[in-house]
């Protein structure tokens, strides 16, 4: 009786193991295309985009990924739906074989992925666009290298050149409601607006103010967070007019992040980098992620969660897991006794 008593303690001990690590696990992405960006319009319906063409969509909330019919060779950048129907994808050609042609462009559909059409941002350019940030009336503004930034006018198809007074690398930018957002990127650059889009200003920053800033997250119009290069971290309660640094207790390069309210996120980075946060960033903690790759982007919907990077890299989350951890526990020590 008491070995059998430790053949099920050990058996539950290791289930409970299990569940713990099972809160971030690695789905198999059948490729080994660097993926960029991950977008879901609702709980099933999601896509994810990567270098060569790699255009993934699940229709079951991420249990099963399959590779569309490839309609490019470019790298996917960026995805984004406006409704099932209505999507838009920034696309990269190769440095190597894009002749005259301007680096970035976009494909844009309007029945769900069957059928894409390319728009041209401008006929020639060096200029890389490193981000399409869309407002609450349909209105998108494209952002990237040495101050290329570019309107989607009202056709919805041409986009018009603005000049802009910062020549610094901009790398990612929301807007929170129809008047204000936000935009990062190198040189410690943060502009917000409150007159959406009309102008920019520059916001204070009170920490490393020539941090590169890779990313930036609002959970509502007044708080956000940016991550970027060393580990670096700023946090805004002004809507993105002022921003302090948080100490996340990493150097590594931070690439995204994602709060699932006002106290709990997540940011990703290199070397499969993952920080976990419940005290709105006051305190961060490292949470082993299982690879090492470089991870890009990280999105929740409702209590899943997806961080998708280099050589493939699609990892997921289910808040489930918890429950069954904390389930494990009495049985532990009901078969302790």
């Amino acid at each position: 009786m008491i070995q059998l008593r430790k053949i099920l303690i050990f058996a539950l001990c290791l289930i409970f193991t299990q569940t713990i690590n099972a809160e971030w696990t690695k789905l198999n992405s059948k490729t080994l295309a660097w993926l960029q960006d991950v977008y879901f319009i609702n709980e099933k319906k999601g896509w994810i985009t990567g270098s060569d063409g790699t255009f993934l969509e699940t229709a079951d909330g991420g249990k099963n990924w399959r590779q569309a019919d490839k309609f490019t060779s470019d790298t996917i950048r960026q995805v984004y739906f406006s409704d099932e129907q209505t999507g838009w994808l920034l696309c990269e050609r190769s440095v190597y074989n894009r002749g005259s042609n301007f680096l970035s462009y976009v494909m844009q559909t309007s029945d769900g992925g069957a059928n894409w059409d390319k728009l041209e941002f401008a006929k020639e350019g060096r200029e890389r666009i490193a981000k399409i940030i869309f407002d609450k009336k349909g209105s998108a503004l494209a952002f990237g290298e040495g101050g290329a930034f570019f309107t989607l006018e009202n056709d919805k198809k041409t986009w018009g050149k603005t000049p802009v007074f910062i020549k610094y690398l901009l790398l990612d930018g929301v807007f929170t409601d129809e008047s204000n957002g936000a935009i990062v990127g190198a040189g410690g650059s943060i502009l917000f607006t409150e007159d959406g889009g009309a102008s920019w200003n520059k916001a204070n920053i009170f920490g490393d103010k020539s941090a590169k800033l890779h990313s930036v997250f609002f959970i509502n119009r007044r708080t956000g967070w940016t991550v970027g290069a060393n580990g670096k971290i700023f946090q805004t309660l002004s809507g993105g007019k002022t921003w302090r640094e948080q100490k996340s207790g990493t150097t590594v390069n931070l690439n995204d992040i994602f709060f699932s309210d006002t106290a709990e996120g997540w940011a990703i980075g290199d070397d499969g980098a993952l920080l976990h946060t419940t005290t709105a960033g006051n305190i961060w903690s490292y949470v082993n992620s299982g690879t090492k790759h470089k991870l890009e982007k990280i999105t929740f919907v409702g209590n899943k969660g997806w961080a998708i990077g280099f050589g493939g890299t699609i990892l997921f989350y289910d808040e489930n897991a918890k429950a069954e951890k904390t389930a494990a526990m009495p049985l532990l020590k009901k078969w302790n006794r």
